[in-house]
């Protein structure tokens, strides 16, 4: 059986992307969705939304591990996707190589003139 890279617990290994996405989780929601083909915004938004948000979460999710060839029975990803969406989400982002923090600094070129 496949497994994510990183279990649900041991996600904690970025800690950029950690912060960002305590403090804006619709940001690496989002992000993530997009990786799998997904609107960006939309999914953000969804999820955000209370109730709803674990279904939308596990519709990400479950387009992660098909892609990834994760076989993850439907009711493990609902339970991570209800009660630990976070730690799922740092999960996925992980799992698709997801870029949550903006720029780096392999980006920046400094010239003087």
């Amino acid at each position: 059986k496949q497994w994510y890279q990183r279990r649900v617990a041991i996600t904690a290994g970025d800690i950029g992307s950690c912060l960002i996405t305590w403090f804006f989780p619709c940001w690496t929601m989002g992000k993530v969705a997009e990786s799998v083909g997904e609107d960006c915004l939309i999914y953000g938004i969804l999820g955000m939304v209370p109730i709803v948000y674990g279904y939308f979460r596990h519709v990400i999710r479950e387009k992660v591990a098909f892609r990834s060839g994760i076989k993850e029975e439907v009711w493990e990803s609902l339970l991570i996707s209800y009660f630990l969406p976070l730690c799922g989400n740092l999960q996925e982002r992980t799992q698709n190589n997801v870029q949550v923090v903006c720029g780096s600094t392999d980006d920046i070129k400094i010239t003087r003139k």
